[in-house]
């Protein structure tokens, strides 16, 4: 390489777009809000889409590992997801629980039944592979859905997390993220309870914001969130 081939940090920032992982627990809308995202494509890997009754985003059901590793190959290799700025999966936590199930039962693609540890290290091979290659793909955002789970501290206090099976994806599936963001209730300062993003962590909620350009709590709207994300 030489000089010439460097460019502003900036540049690589913008065109790997941002990804995003939002949790909350049932009947926060987090499903919904893929309708606000930029061109969207959806990986629905949970049945019962009622919350996406009036919704026109286009959508794949992913129902076991089969189907979720079909989607993924589209994904990653056809030229037609040059239509689409934003890939959703809802949700990241029953996704890693299909392959999950598929190691256990011999239908992954090892096609061996495995169980315990090994079982959750196919599952977890096989969930970091398809969000690696997410995190890596250029000028395409990333919007994970994630269950809602709760751990204690060291101190005793619960505080809510993204759910995932085992031991490794809670570490290092959001090692890999830029935003982590809780979806809910929040009581707001001088505003009141309101339907919201917390984009900043608080003793009892786990929260990131890599860009630093987001506010404590945001309007529930991904597309705005981007352009906030992205200024």
């Amino acid at each position: 390489m030489d000089i010439k081939s460097l460019k502003p940090a900036s540049t690589f920032a913008k065109q790997f777009g941002i990804k995003i992982i939002v949790y909350g627990g049932p009947g926060t809308k987090k499903t919904p809000l893929t309708n606000t995202c930029p061109r969207p494509v959806l990986l629905a890997c949970e049945p019962g889409l009622r919350s996406m009754s009036n919704s026109n985003v286009p959508t794949w059901l992913g129902y076991d590992a089969k189907t979720i590793d079909e989607f993924f190959k589209w994904f990653f290799n056809s030229t037609e997801t040059k239509n689409f700025d934003t890939i959703c999966i809802d949700s990241i936590s029953q996704m890693a629980e299909l392959y999950l199930d598929a190691a256990l039962k011999g239908t992954s693609n090892s096609g061996k039944k495995v169980h315990g540890l090994a079982a959750y290290g196919e599952m977890s091979a096989n969930t970091q592979e398809k969000l690696n290659g997410l995190y890596y793909t250029r000028e395409k955002h990333t919007y994970l859905i994630a269950k809602e789970t709760m751990t204690s501290d060291e101190n005793g206090f619960r505080i809510k997390r993204p759910y995932f099976p085992g031991q490794e994806l809670p570490v290092k599936i959001p090692h890999l993220y830029d935003e982590i963001i809780h979806i809910g209730i929040h009581n707001i300062p001088s505003i009141g309870q309101i339907h919201s993003l917390q984009c900043q962590p608080t003793i009892d909620i786990t929260a990131r914001d890599r860009t630093g350009l987001l506010d404590q709590y945001e309007e529930a709207h991904f597309g705005k969130l981007i352009q906030k994300c992205m200024s």
